[in-house]
């Protein structure tokens, strides 16, 4: 901050609440009140103060006042209840406008069940999701974001999503640059040594979180929902999808190739950004019959084999573990020649998992996370790319594998035609996954969410990437509009939240 008063500059991390000058108390002021002599005549900045509330003093809803566990403040604490929607209000009076970090002292003595709150303020203002850490006595929780607090009375809302919990007091704290840092995703990636575009990349998204999204489209062959972008706006997205789905063995046995690598290092040579899924044609015992949904290239599905992973997961002698090696080592030929090119990829395997429509999360959680431990183990420590951006797709936080297994934690939207919902709902399903800050992405939409209301919230989202075919294009190539309406996807290209191929620095 600077002092205009003296031309003086001063830490960002003070401020100055009265000076009719600078915005600062002046130092005789100061000084006289704590009866200190002073003759410099300088405006002096102090640290804002942080304020404590009691949550058993707050408006309770749903949820019961208590004292049996030692080590609260106050007269008690506030005991939630496990289920969804049980609230404390907070009020808070803020002496200043400007961004502060909400701390909860907490207790969460589940060990073995997932324990998750948000956090809003007002009636319409949303902070964060996250999962509580496990602990037997009340210790501080940073809220995972921080949030914009006009001057004056505000009230926090402290939701209870799963589990039982306790909640002693609420602070909240001006967000410092040492605060910042530590509510926000890691800056290290999880794979250790990264390739320098990698944690190039990462980190640039790292610095945008909150400050704009970046524009994505999936293609499956070929480039023409790109094409159609760009006739539509006169812009490119930001990010390219590519799918590994053909380079499965079990799909190459039928004949299939695939330009999709190529043409993800065209767009890198362009300066774009790569986003990679696989959808894993099961390696054996595919159904193959001529019915919908059943056929060899349906591989994928559940329904269209009856390949047991677990099996191999359990016995690494038996062919079925053989040939899941056999598949991962053939993708990560694929992944090699994009890291030999120098290219970081946003990669986001086995996605999806919780809805059980694919083989690798037919299963249950507990052998797909086992499955999603393996295939990063193979990729990382066997194969040792380091030029992979760890997306989590699994879409239900009971799937999720551990903080050291991914970088990004995404969801997938299809909210039907035309409907442009903002995907609140959404951000806190996914948020509540993990316990340490994560970047989040919308790995797969089909209409667009509406962007001018993520903007307003400065939604953490980091990009997001629409589907291919008649999300966007109709059959002759020409814009389909039946997801989103023409003017609303032109209306989206041009907003200033959302950010476009141009718009992205080099990652080289």
């Amino acid at each position: 901050m600077f002092c205009r008063r003296r031309n003086f500059s001063f830490p960002a991390d003070f401020f100055c609440p009265d000076c009719p000058i600078c915005g600062g108390v002046r130092l005789v002021e100061i000084m006289l009140k704590k009866m200190i002599p002073a003759v410099l005549g300088l405006c002096l900045v102090f640290p804002a103060a942080a304020q404590k509330f009691e949550a058993e003093d707050g408006d309770l809803y749903g949820v019961t006042k208590a004292s049996e566990v030692k080590g609260f403040s106050g007269s008690g604490y506030v005991q939630f209840i496990s289920y969804d929607q049980s609230c404390v209000g907070v009020n808070v009076d803020v002496a200043k406008s400007g961004d502060y970090a909400v701390v909860l002292n907490a207790r969460n003595p589940n060990e073995d069940r997932r324990v998750s709150l948000k956090v809003e303020y007002d009636d319409d203002g949303f902070v964060c999701a996250q999962r509580l850490p496990y602990s037997q006595k009340f210790s501080q929780i940073y809220v995972n974001s921080g949030v914009f607090l006009d001057e004056g009375g505000h009230t926090l809302y402290i939701t209870g999503l799963t589990g039982e919990w306790q909640l002693d007091s609420v602070e909240i704290k001006p967000l410092t640059s040492a605060i910042s840092r530590k509510i926000s995703p890691p800056a290290e990636l999880v794979t250790k040594n990264p390739s320098r575009q990698a944690a190039t990349l990462y980190k640039y998204l790292v610095g945008m979180r909150g400050k704009g999204i970046l524009s994505g489209q999936q293609i499956y062959a070929g480039t023409p929902e790109i094409k159609v972008i760009n006739q539509t706006t006169g812009k490119y997205p930001a990010v390219l999808g590519i799918d590994l789905i053909d380079f499965s063995p079990s799909r190459v046995e039928h004949g299939t190739r695939s330009s999709v690598v190529r043409e993800a290092k065209r767009w890198w040579d362009a300066g774009g950004i790569i986003t990679c899924c696989w959808h894993w044609n099961a390696p054996k015992d595919l159904v193959n019959q001529d019915v919908e949904g059943k056929r060899w290239y349906d591989g994928f599905r559940t329904g269209a084999t009856t390949f047991n992973f677990v099996n191999g997961l359990r016995n690494h002698d038996s062919e079925e573990y053989r040939l899941m090696l056999r598949d991962i080592d053939e993708i990560a030929v694929q992944l090699k020649s994009l890291q030999d090119a120098d290219i970081p990829v946003l990669w986001r395997p086995l996605h999806e998992a919780s809805g059980g429509w694919f083989w690798w999360g037919a299963h249950g959680k507990d052998s797909y996370i086992e499955l999603y431990r393996m295939l990063f183990d193979r990729l990382v420590n066997y194969h040792k790319l380091n030029n992979l951006i760890w997306v989590w797709n699994g879409q239900n936080p009971d799937w999720y594998p551990g903080d050291e297994y991914a970088d990004v934690i995404s969801y997938d939207s299809y909210p039907g035609e035309r409907n442009y919902k903002p995907l609140h709902d959404e951000l806190v399903l996914i948020q509540a996954a993990t316990a340490q800050p994560k970047l989040v992405a919308v790995s797969e939409n089909g209409a667009l969410p509406d962007i001018e209301a993520l903007r307003r919230e400065k939604s953490p989202w980091s990009w997001f990437c629409t589907w291919n075919g008649d999300f966007v294009r109709t059959s002759k190539n020409g814009y389909s509009g039946k997801f989103t309406d023409i003017d609303t996807f032109k209306k989206f290209y041009e907003n200033d939240y959302l950010i476009t191929r141009d718009e992205l620095p080099s990652f080289r």
